[in-house]
């Protein structure tokens, strides 16, 4: 399944994190939003975010590595299209945008919002996104996730 996915993010005391090249970036607790896309598999992409040994190659990367972060859930979005800019500039109307995370491939403002979570639900099934479950994965050759 290919698309676009929201990964929901807590983040449970304040937090200094070197992101990359952004720099570091400082976090205050709570719910945050993190619009990526994965037109190839987003079972696999979430599934590698979610791995807490790997080697960090998206500024979510850095994020998900640190203590006191978690991932909280998933909407994902089944389309061929890359949308997730669109999607982005929505969620920008609405919260708050970590500035430059997650876009140093296009124009937007930012993939990271600070966020309310009942009411982001609530706008990405407006949207036409769902709530999506990992199935149980195990890490096979190469790091690379098989099916139990």
């Amino acid at each position: 399944m290919g698309g676009i996915y929201v990964l929901v993010v807590e983040i449970t005391r304040p937090a200094e994190i070197q992101v990359g090249k952004l720099g570091r970036i400082r976090f205050a607790p709570g719910t945050y939003a993190y619009m990526g896309s994965a037109l190839g598999g987003i079972e696999a992409r979430v599934a590698r975010h979610l791995k807490r040994e790997k080697r960090l190659r998206w500024h979510i990367d850095y994020l998900l590595s640190h203590p006191g972060v978690a991932a909280a859930g998933v909407y994902v979005w089944e389309t061929t299209e890359r949308r997730e800019c669109e999607v982005a500039r929505m969620l920008a109307a609405e919260y708050e945008v970590v500035p430059g995370f997650g876009s140093s491939d296009c124009r937007c403002r930012g993939h990271l919002f600070r966020c309310e979570l009942r009411r982001l639900g609530g706008i990405l099934e407006a949207l036409g996104f769902r709530t999506f479950r990992l199935p149980k994965l195990r890490w096979g050759h190469r790091g690379r996730p098989c099916r139990d």
